[in-house]
């Protein structure tokens, strides 16, 4: 157990000392002896108290005399005095006079009566804890047999309160003591709903539950503004103990996700103290709002496990690798934070549900790295990819010029510009942000070219636009002519490659030729004159005005092959002459 958690536990426990400490009337004998006149004279309004009416001394009533004896100091903790009434043979009261009066408790609050108990329904300090309490916190805590029980009060609490919903296989358990006590405490904070019924557990969960063991599970009705949207649930993982309710409802009510600007080595927050990891999702100001959205799902996926804290490059100077995106921090006091690179979602809760895994994972970095170290003599040269991923490993690109689109902006983007240049790429995947760096010097070369604009797309922050674009992988990059076709390029990825891919889709293909001096200038490369310097292939098809057929296959070529070569068509009438 860390230092952290061992300091919280030892608070948790100096409070329950100060609280057991307080004077009340009769704490030198916490189990008090009186009369049935003395008894109902010492009662006062609002004050709880537990009354056993002995009409004479049975040694059948004895183990239960010991259990409220013992049951007795804790009660009284709770505001709950515990009495013995001695009834004399000629009193004849209600209470005294009773056959039954030595198999019967009764819990008053004031002089009214809010219960009366079977003798062998409180056989041991739990049992008459948790029934005592569950008595007196009638509205703090529901009991629900149903669903559609459940549901109501589910549907009341939408938009204004918590819900702790807990399932005890029997009540008068130790379990069930841990809940009342709990909602004894934050009953004015949640509300808490407790059942018996395996049926309704079995409904509720999403997995097979294990009805022989109590669960407790936090409903977030607060955030479910929606009537018909149902209250997220997060189950507690721990044995089912007032502590461990109070970690875990502690853990419920801190921030979903915390956003930090400053060094995280100093970084603490309840999750660190509890003896959680800290997991820090690396965000640019760029991808805020879908580094967000992934830092909140993440947190949901991790409640009750982990903390999820937004890490800003941009306000905090960090010397780790640019593709870094994920960091960990442990409660263990000394041990530094671990800069990772993952590739989606499913492997940060990995990483905090297997231990193993961060050891693994920065060992298969370690050894990449070393792999590339090795082979940069004779391939970094002949290869521009891992040219750029070895240089640029630290570097921050700039991509001003370049536009970040999201679901929300891709569409309209598109209508703006008559050609929109869209790359398609993972922000944690290696060849992607090196073809991102080859994209920044394009957008260096291209900067005030009329009618393009570059963009592009964080595939990993938008899956479901890039599946919407039929992307199937990364990096993808695609031009769009405005209200048109788009064009995929499958080139290689260097900067004068995709350059020159964007020029020359920039031009029809097939490019109309009206006159022979523009079909001649054609075939030297001097037309049309914007592409004069960069090196392409170019076709010229010369069509009689009697073969539609061959020149619509032509066109369709042209289609296909758009941004890889130019192709120029004449089809006027002296085109046999030509």
């Amino acid at each position: 157990m860390s230092a952290q958690k061992d300091r919280w536990i030892c608070s948790f426990s100096i409070l329950l000392f100060c609280a057991s400490s307080v004077p009340t009337r009769g704490s030198a004998r916490l189990l008090q002896e009186l009369s049935p006149q003395e008894y109902f004279s010492s009662l006062q309004a609002g004050r709880a108290s537990l009354a056993y009416f002995s009409p004479n001394v049975s040694p059948g009533a004895q183990p239960f005399l010991e259990q409220i004896q013992n049951s007795a100091e804790t009660l009284q903790d709770y505001g709950i005095s515990v009495v013995k009434v001695n009834c004399p043979k000629e009193d004849v009261s209600r209470y005294c006079r009773r056959e039954d009066a030595l198999r019967k408790a009764y819990l008053f609050r004031g002089n009214v009566l809010i219960r009366e108990f079977p003798t062998d329904a409180l056989f041991d300090v739990n049992s008459i804890v948790a029934n005592i309490l569950f008595a007196l916190l009638f509205n703090e805590v529901k009991y629900v047999e149903t669903l559609a029980d459940l549901q109501n009060i589910e549907n009341a609490l939408k938009g204004r309160s918590n819900m702790v919903f807990a399932y005890v296989p029997a009540t008068g358990t130790a379990e069930h003591r841990a809940v009342m006590e709990a909602a004894f405490a934050y009953g004015t904070v949640h509300q808490f709903v407790l059942t018996t019924e395996a049926t309704l557990l079995k409904e509720v969960g999403s997995d097979e539950p294990d009805v022989s063991s109590a669960q407790l599970l936090f409903c977030h009705c607060q955030r479910a503004t929606d009537p018909e949207q149902p209250c997220r649930r997060t189950a507690m993982g721990q044995a089912l103990t007032l502590l461990n309710i109070h970690r875990h409802l502690k853990l419920m009510g801190a921030p979903l996700v915390t956003e930090v600007a400053e060094d995280p080595e100093k970084v603490s927050t309840v999750h660190l103290q509890l003896g959680l990891p800290l997991v820090f999702i690396l965000s640019q100001k760029e991808t805020y709002e879908a580094d967000r959205r992934t830092a909140e799902f993440v947190a949901w996926q991790l409640l009750g496990k982990a903390g999820v804290a937004l890490l800003s490059r941009d306000r905090v100077d960090l010397n780790v690798l640019l593709r870094s995106n994920v960091a960990i921090k442990t409660p263990d006091e000394g041990v530094p934070i671990k800069y990772l690179v993952l590739e989606d979602t499913d492997e940060v809760i990995t990483l905090v549900e297997d231990k193993n895994k961060v050891e693994q994972i920065q060992e298969e970095e370690e050894e990449e790295d070393e792999d590339e170290k090795e082979n940069n003599n004779q391939d970094i040269q002949d290869d521009q990819v891992v040219e750029a991923v070895s240089r640029d490993k630290k570097r921050e690109l700039p991509l001003e010029q370049i536009l970040v689109l999201t679901e929300e902006t891709f569409r309209s983007a598109l209508l703006e510009t008559a050609r929109t240049v869209v790359l398609f790429y993972a922000s944690w995947e290696a060849v992607s942000l090196a073809v991102l760096q080859s994209y920044t010097e394009v957008a260096d070369h291209l900067k005030g070219t009329q009618g393009v604009l570059l963009s592009r797309v964080n595939c990993w922050d938008w899956p479901g636009l890039c599946t919407t674009e039929n992307v199937t992988q990364v990096p993808t990059v695609k031009i769009y002519e405005k209200e048109e076709r788009s064009v995929m390029y499958n080139g290689m990825w260097g900067t004068e490659e995709l350059t020159s891919f964007i020029m020359l889709s920039r031009v029809s293909c097939p490019l109309k030729l009206t006159t022979v001096d523009e079909a001649e200038g054609y075939l030297r490369g001097e037309f049309p004159s914007e592409l004069s310097s960069y090196h392409h292939t170019s076709l010229l098809g010369v069509f009689s005005t009697a073969t539609s057929e061959a020149r619509e296959a032509f066109e369709e070529a042209g289609n296909i092959l758009s941004g890889h070569v130019t192709m120029g068509m004449y089809f006027e009438d002296d085109a046999l002459a030509m």
